[in-house]
């Protein structure tokens, strides 16, 4: 516990954002275990509803605080920072049983400065906050940082399960809880979206086919992370995009397998909405299918780009000891990859250092990380072309032997897919969360089954 006050008050002093000076917030109650941050752009419209769905029923109110931070730039729209500013208002006199704190950095003097702005900014001056005030009342070593979203409320119970959760794996350094978008009741809008979703628990899914540590899934208002695990991994990327990714990965880097869980329990609804705010994420996303005849959600990355990373993945032991046994487990595509990243060299250079084979797995995994699948999986399809969702679930529940999948999939090819096939493989795609966890290659999360 020593050591780990002591790597969250190293962190702090080193590297943690500067806290502007007319920032002055009430102390943290004694009793604080969870920071809720909640990043907020132009969220007049949820956030009042994001709040005031969280409850506690095991924890007492003084162990949770909720600290937001709405923010623009300065030369943000004027629509969206009048909208700001109502938030502010309304947000100050908002009746909730938990300790609220506004962060102010819309008003004049306030703002962020012009292109330093951005949903990972204001993340990372909420989760240094938070590992600070945490850090302040002797939690650091289990003190939690949970992620929201302002436009994507928490099912009842969230605080709760988050906790129990989270408490009972204490080798976790970050979990992430179950999302569901809601389905928009607009036929483009609601297609778009169920493709989108689909798309991301296929990806999911192929992870898990690999073997590779990364395999979970990356949504800003689903992550939940230490307070220990936040500045081990030396705190959030301050990006405009992709935030989230990279935090995860961050952990895992620092960490290794297991330290990101997929818990089973908290739900989250992340928005369905056609955003602009953001380069990357779901609402850009689902925008340009709808209006630009984006087809990259429905004609995915082929099944064998995660089979040949399988095969690799698996030879990374063994090729510790015998080096030519990772380039004969290689495809000829992937080997060309890796080729073309220097890999093979960095790859001989980890297994030098390396001083056994647990070790040697695990830097492999540092240089292979999350980015670098994504890569080859884009390059793959550019190579292959995509295959239809449909078509490409069909070969990755047969390469895992999911035969019950298999019989509940929708056989219909791109022409004959209508909207309550696409309805079923969302539910279908939903449901596989819900296995026990001995299911074979295949995510765990919680028993029970939930509908659309």
């Amino acid at each position: 516990m020593i050591d780990t006050e002591e790597t969250v008050a190293r962190y702090l002093k080193r590297h943690a954002i500067e806290f502007p000076d007319w920032l002055d917030l009430e102390p943290p109650d004694e009793q604080l275990r969870i920071c809720v941050v909640v990043p907020a752009y132009d969220e007049l419209e949820r956030i009042e509803d994001v709040l005031t769905g969280l409850d506690t029923v095991e924890l007492p109110t003084s162990a949770v605080e909720i600290i937001v931070c709405v923010n623009n730039a300065t030369d943000s729209p004027a629509p969206a920072v009048a909208a700001n500013q109502q938030t502010l208002s309304r947000l100050r006199t908002l009746d909730i049983p938990f300790a609220l704190h506004l962060i102010d950095r819309s008003s004049p003097g306030r703002a962020f400065a012009a292109g330093r702005s951005g949903v990972g900014r204001a993340r990372r001056l909420l989760m240094d906050l938070a590992t600070s005030r945490l850090h302040q009342v002797g939690r650091a070593h289990d003190g939690l940082i949970a992620c929201l979203d302002g436009d994507s409320p928490a099912d009842p119970g969230y605080l709760d399960a988050v906790w129990r959760e989270m408490s009972a794996s204490p080798t976790a350094l970050a979990g992430v809880c179950r999302y569901r978008h809601p389905i928009p009741d607009h036929r483009a809008h609601a297609r778009a979206m169920i493709a989108y979703e689909v798309w991301m628990r296929y990806f999911e899914a192929a992870l898990h086919l690999t073997g590779t540590p990364y395999a979970f899934q990356s949504i800003g208002s689903c992550m939940v992370i230490t307070a220990r695990g936040y500045a081990r991994a030396d705190g959030v990327p301050p990006r405009e995009a992709l935030s989230d990714f990279y935090m995860l990965q961050k952990i895992v880097k620092t960490a290794g397998e297991g330290s990101v869980r997929q818990l089973r329990t908290p739900l989250v609804r992340p928005s369905p909405r056609l955003s602009t705010r953001v380069p990357r994420g779901t609402g850009p996303s689902v925008r340009a299918s709808m209006h630009d005849g984006d087809e990259r959600f429905v004609w995915v990355e082929p099944v064998r780009s995660f089979v040949d990373l399988r095969q690799l993945f698996a030879a990374v032991r063994p090729g510790f000891t015998e080096p030519q046994m990772l380039r004969r487990a290689a495809s000829p595509f992937l080997c060309e990859i890796i080729e073309r990243w220097g890999g093979w060299k960095t790859i001989d250079k980890l297994r030098t250092h390396a001083p056994d084979e647990p070790r040697f797995e695990r830097q492999f995994h540092t240089w292979f990380d999350s980015l670098k699948i994504v890569k080859f999986a884009n390059r793959s399809k550019e190579r292959w072309g995509g295959v239809f969702i449909f078509e490409a679930l069909h070969r990755l529940f047969d390469e895992i032997g999911a035969d019950d999948l298999l019989e509940k999939l929708p056989n219909v090819d791109d022409e004959r897919a209508e909207h309550h096939h696409w309805r079923r493989l969302l539910e279908l795609m939903r449901s596989i969360e819900l296995l026990p966890p001995t299911s074979p290659n295949l995510p765990s999360g919680s028993q029970g089954s939930e509908g659309l």
